[in-house]
């Protein structure tokens, strides 16, 4: 999951966390080029995110959340699920109404500097408009159409018709989040780690062979490679380091016997998942490279080493284009004008996961009317405050770019072959051989989904 924040671990990790319905935020209005900051990257704090949100795995939660969610609403509604009306039956609505085209309109209007003409006439031709009708209702309203569309996915975009920092890199895909490397990539996952689980033997041999193909994505998309590294945290999935430019991987799925299909898909969403951030990262580090920072700035501002810096500043944005505006909304994101309202969703999503360890604890220990209803009070409060946290703009990108990779596997590990029985003495054969393995001993390298201890968490 990753968004980096402060915790006790060291400072820039980024942590991976778990999917929730998402919300309908607005993209927010990138402001331009700040003078350069310290470093604004944080990580979750570690009083918070429970296992759940750890172990339970990107798909998994996603499940848990959204039937979470569905039961709410109609039990809210009190209504059935059978009594929930077809699409077809459903009166057609407009995406937008006039006041909403108006405020889209003003959006791309109000910001010149960002919304150049150059960008205007790029996104109408991406959504099949007359290059040259500049920002009209039409523009607004293939946005939104777009939004509806092609961005209904987990997470879905705020139907709004402005094509902001959520909605620019779902039109132009580039780098990871290209469908076809992205599926490609999980497929060389099921073929190369999953298929050959038992040859590859240990759980750092199975790291070590992840890094190296996403290090081939990440090579082809112009990204310095990243080193392999396991989470110190065993509770975490895994993490991408940008101070360090290490991939942590969480070591509990990796060093079992065989691996299920639902857990090669999330270790491939989460591997994938950190490498679009660090993907993102060079992005803005390229980002500021273009806009005039020196090597040594970069590494003060983005907390990136010089080797990065180096190699971004080899590579710059070119001004103007949409590679910069994509990157200008993480940066904003970031380190930017909403580094503050970054902070403090990253601060709600730790004090709402405390508060509901702490109410599920009580429930466990006094099960009641009023614990359980406490215990709904801080499920919901955690699922709005993890919403927001996948909102923000690199992490709704990031979470919309792994599952691509996880449509590639196809399978989990084969199962292992027995192995050959020995052959026996006269009139012993079909006896096997050796002594059978004691009746109690411990399991496998597993962590059930229902053994989920609290831990901390970016």
């Amino acid at each position: 999951m990753p968004s980096s924040r402060k915790r006790e671990s060291p400072a820039g990790d980024r942590i991976r966390q778990q999917r929730s319905p998402d919300i309908a935020v607005q993209d927010a209005a990138p402001k331009g080029t700040a003078s350069p900051l310290m470093p604004a990257g944080r990580l979750p704090g570690s009083g918070g995110l429970p296992l759940l949100q750890r172990s339970l795995g990107n798909a998994g939660l996603a499940r848990l959340l959204s039937r979470r969610a569905l039961a709410a609403t109609l039990q809210r509604q009190d209504t059935a699920v059978e009594d929930v009306p077809a699409a077809s039956e459903a009166e057609e609505v407009p995406l937008l109404d006039a006041g909403q085209i108006a405020d889209a309109r003003r959006y791309y209007t109000a910001q010149p500097w960002l919304y150049t003409p150059a960008i205007i006439t790029q996104l109408r031709e991406a959504l099949g408009l007359d290059p040259d009708g500049g920002v009209d209702d039409a523009l607004v309203l293939a946005v939104a159409e777009f939004q509806s569309t092609d961005g209904a996915g987990d997470p879905a975009l705020a139907i709004d018709g402005k094509a902001g920092p959520r909605t620019l890199p779902r039109i132009f895909r580039a780098g990871l989040n290209v469908e076809a490397t992205a599926e490609a990539f999980g497929e060389e996952v099921q073929e190369e780690v999953i298929d050959d689980w038992t040859t590859l033997a240990t759980a750092e041999a199975r790291r070590d062979r992840l890094v190296e193909l996403v290090n081939e994505r990440l090579s082809a998309a112009d990204v310095p490679a990243v080193t392999p590294a396991f989470d110190a945290n065993a509770n975490n999935a895994g993490s991408f380091n940008f101070p360090t430019w290490a991939m942590r991987i969480g070591q509990a799925r990796l060093g079992g016997d065989s691996i299920s299909e639902e857990d090669a898909r999330d270790i491939t969403d989460t591997v994938y998942h950190e490498a679009r951030h660090a993907e993102q990262w060079f992005r803005m580090a390229q980002l500021r490279a273009g806009q005039g920072l020196s090597v040594a700035a970069m590494v003060r501002e983005l907390g990136i080493e010089a080797r990065i810096a180096t190699a971004a500043a080899a590579l710059p944005l070119a001004r103007g284009s949409m590679e910069a505006v994509i990157a200008q909304g993480w940066w904003d994101s970031v380190y930017g004008s909403g580094r503050e309202q970054r902070n403090a969703v990253l601060d709600e999503v730790d004090a709402a996961a405390t508060a509901r360890t702490n109410a599920e604890a009580a429930h466990t220990a006094n099960p009641t009317a009023d614990t359980q209803a406490a215990l709904d009070a801080a499920n919901e409060r955690f699922d709005r405050a993890f919403a927001a946290y996948q909102n923000l703009p690199e992490e709704n990108d990031a979470w919309a770019t792994g599952p691509l990779a996880a449509a590639g596997i196809s399978g989990g590990s084969p199962e292992p072959e027995p192995e050959p029985a020995a052959a026996g003495l006269p009139g012993e054969a079909g006896e096997p051989a050796g002594t059978p393995p004691p009746a109690e001993g411990p399991a496998h390298d597993t962590m059930p989904e229902e053994n989920l201890p609290g831990g901390g968490a970016p």
